[in-house]
């Protein structure tokens, strides 16, 4: 079968002596059923979102030529893609006196073939919207940035697990529950984390908090059925709503829920909030 990919189309508008450039990478559906997708993403701004009818996957890319360049390969026999941008040198952002060119890319991931993601974000204010993917599995690693993950609607394959961790800066994921994971590990360094558990969870879904400094926020339906284990120095957590037994906390309405979510979590100095919604 022959298979057609969009050309890399690269060309460059010179800004004093720095430079920013585009980049396009794109390949059409072409029959495949799983898709392994490696994202790296030094810095800058990053969308990320489920692509149209007939695209296995995209990348638009702006970014700054001085400092970094494009990623963008495919390889079939292994049904991979590694989309994003690096670092000039593998050393990461270079050091001088001359500021950063803003950088901006999206990236397009297909709807209807078995998705693996596994992303890596440096100093990057990233969002990306999973709802309607078939995602299978998500290990996602970020730095000093601001991410949001968005389940807007329900995936459509059967999600193993969803691994996040986070170095510093904030975290937000809205609606988890609509991931379709069944396990969800959160890991934490310095920083806040907002965890909406709206949706629609699959049967014993369990969430695991660590976190070292740093907040944690809950959403939670007032209709699902939470049990929240807690453990760690200086560890707080928001009891209204909750029956409390040594440092389990039960919501009040657990016996009666027709769903469910076990969460586990360890944190070293922070707290629990929790918004009942």
């Amino acid at each position: 079968m022959r298979v057609l990919v969009l050309a890399t189309t690269l060309f460059a508008t010179p800004l004093a002596a720095q430079q920013m450039r585009n980049y396009e990478y794109a390949r059409p559906l072409a029959g495949e059923r799983r898709l392994h997708a490696v994202i790296e993403f030094a810095a800058g701004r990053l969308d990320l979102r489920p692509a149209a009818p007939g695209r296995l996957y995209g990348l638009s890319l702006s970014y700054d030529a001085d400092r970094f360049r494009p990623i963008g390969r495919y390889d079939a026999e292994a049904g991979q893609v590694n989309l994003g941008v690096e670092g000039i040198g593998g050393g990461g952002i270079r050091v001088d006196r001359r500021k950063a060119l803003p950088q901006d890319a999206l990236i397009e991931l297909p709807t209807g073939v078995e998705l693996t993601l596994d992303a890596s974000l440096g100093a990057a204010e990233s969002t990306l919207e999973l709802g309607g993917l078939r995602l299978s599995a998500l290990d996602l690693k970020t730095g000093a940035s601001r991410t949001t993950i968005n389940f807007a609607s329900r995936t459509t394959g059967a999600c193993r697990t969803a691994s996040v961790s986070s170095g510093a800066g904030e975290l937000t994921v809205n609606l988890a529950g609509n991931s379709g994971c069944r396990s969800w590990r959160l890991d934490g360094g310095v920083g806040a984390v907002h965890f909406d558990l709206g949706g629609a969870w699959p049967a014993d879904a369990r969430v695991t908090l660590n976190m070292a400094l740093g907040g944690v926020t809950l959403a939670v339906p007032r209709d699902l059925g939470v049990r929240v284990r807690m453990s760690g120095f200086m560890s707080g957590f928001d009891a209204k709503g909750f029956d409390k037994e040594g440092k389990t906390y039960t919501s009040t309405n657990y016996g009666s829920a027709k769903r469910h979510v076990e969460i586990e979590v360890s944190s070293a100095l922070g707290g629990v909030d929790v918004i009942w919604k």
